[in-house]
């Protein structure tokens, strides 16, 4: 038994500590179908939670005859959605070390950036960021990082993160136009409205658009999508 002065020992504590390495990521490009003689626009889109590129990409594949370079990054980090099958999935973060994690994403999309237009030209005033569920969040967080002044942005099925609200006020506006399907199950509608106050009366131009379908990207979502970065574009040609 310890004495008065004696107590028992405890645990020593663990410090976790970050250190940074190369890691290698994926992407999936869709050029347009036609040359032209005007430079493509860029749309980055970002897939939702457990997606991967190479299917995301599919569902814009309308978009190759509008003269649009379409580019879906793949989210870093992989886990088996079922494990008796060994399907692999796709998520941007989590809430560990979550601002850590924004600022690695937000390097990891401007990087890409740049690397593809090393080999496939854009017109890099014609940025347009796309995030679909849980990759809009990412969209929003790398069009408010400073890294670029996007063109435009669409967010598909999802809500405002918090975190971006808070600093909407410092950033030049850009145009947002916000998707929602009617019988989306998993995102309430109601957040579709909610987005577009608050960007509003942060001063972005703001456009709603409920679409019928759920939560998914449907061909007519993507068709409305290139008449709206083709109406942007238009509008920011002097």
């Amino acid at each position: 038994m310890p004495t008065e002065k004696e107590t028992p020992s405890s645990p020593a504590e663990v410090r976790v500590s970050p250190f940074t390495i190369n890691l290698t990521v994926y992407y999936a490009l869709q050029r347009p179908s036609s040359p032209n003689s005007a430079l493509p626009a860029m749309l980055l889109a970002l897939h939702g939670w457990g997606q991967n590129c190479k299917r995301f990409l599919r569902d814009f594949r309308p978009l190759e005859s509008r003269n649009i370079l379409v580019v879906a990054p793949q989210a870093p980090h992989q886990f088996y959605l079922d494990m008796a099958t060994k399907k692999v999935g796709f998520s941007w973060l989590t809430v560990y070390e979550r601002t850590q994690a924004i600022l690695d994403v937000n390097q990891y999309l401007r990087r890409l950036l740049d690397h593809i237009a090393q080999d496939t030209p854009y017109d890099p005033a014609r940025v347009f960021l796309l995030g679909f569920s849980q990759g809009s969040s990412m969209a929003y967080r790398f069009a408010v990082s400073g890294l670029l002044q996007p063109a435009g942005l669409i967010s598909c099925c999802s809500d405002l993160p918090p975190d971006v609200a808070e600093v909407l006020h410092a950033h030049a506006p850009f145009p947002v136009l916000l998707a929602h399907g009617e019988e989306d199950g998993l995102i309430p509608r109601e957040k579709l409205s909610e987005a577009g106050n608050t960007l509003r009366q942060a001063g972005f131009p703001c456009e709603e658009h409920l679409f019928p379908g759920g939560h998914e990207i449907t061909p007519g979502l993507v068709a409305t999508i290139g008449d709206w970065m083709n109406q942007q574009s238009a509008r920011a040609t002097p």
